[in-house]
């Protein structure tokens, strides 16, 4: 009677592809080019050196780096999207719970090896684009062991939200790409003010993303809420 239960559920569950697109599509953006960074990076050290041409030297010098960081990328791109699906959440509950662990371990080690990735790559800048980066590492870390807590202690619905608050937050490293184009197409034409906000997305970009991410999420969950009550 049980599993007859569960296949109704199933059936009538929906996947939520227009999420977990979004989601693949927006991790994809540093989860496919990590991809290749690793690749080139393993081509460079095997002696194979016009392919490894395309990214910078200092990977080669200190490749962990890359690996740990790029690595822990990939895993994050390829587990947490699928994470936000019901259907696939209650059609296989033990491959949900695998890669939810594997998506948050990873998200974890992204967040602290992207300290270590800036450090290797710019480390005379120290002022408060660094300060930022530590301080959304921090974010991203409590939001995923607070989802994790809430799980453990069976609040399913509460871990839901901080899930995908701790992928908002995650999320903010990609987020200011976009608004780099808006600001490339709106203000190109005003050099001082197209100065002054490059200048301004370079220092504060990552926290503006954070801000804007977890207020699309907020809104979301609020709609999300209502829609139950009614």
């Amino acid at each position: 009677m049980l599993s007859k239960t569960n296949n109704i559920d199933s059936l009538n569950t929906p996947y939520n592809w227009p999420v977990v697109g979004t989601l693949l599509f927006l991790t994809g953006i540093a989860g496919i080019p990590a991809m290749f960074g690793i690749a080139m990076v393993v081509l460079g050290i095997l002696g194979f050196t016009a392919e490894s041409s395309f990214i910078s030297s200092i990977h080669f010098s200190m490749p962990g780096a890359m690996f740990v960081h790029g690595g822990a990328g990939v895993l994050f791109f390829l587990t947490m999207p699928f994470q936000f699906s019901p259907k696939i959440r209650i059609k296989n509950p033990k491959r949900h719970k695998l890669a939810g662990r594997i998506a948050v371990i990873s998200g974890c080690i992204m967040a602290i090896s992207g300290v270590w990735m800036h450090n290797v790559l710019s480390p005379e800048s120290q002022g408060i684009r660094y300060s930022i980066l530590i301080m959304t590492s921090i974010a991203i870390c409590s939001s995923f062991l607070i989802a994790l807590w809430h799980v453990i202690k069976g609040n399913i619905k509460v871990h839901q939200f901080w899930m995908a608050r701790a992928v908002a937050i995650v999320l903010a490293a990609i987020t200011p790409l976009f608004i780099d184009i808006l600001i490339l197409i709106l203000f190109s034409n005003f050099d001082v003010i197209f100065k002054m906000l490059t200048h301004f997305q370079y220092d504060y970009g990552r926290l503006l993303g954070i801000v804007i991410n977890l207020s699309i999420v907020e809104i979301m969950m609020r709609k999300k809420q209502l829609k139950r009550l009614t």
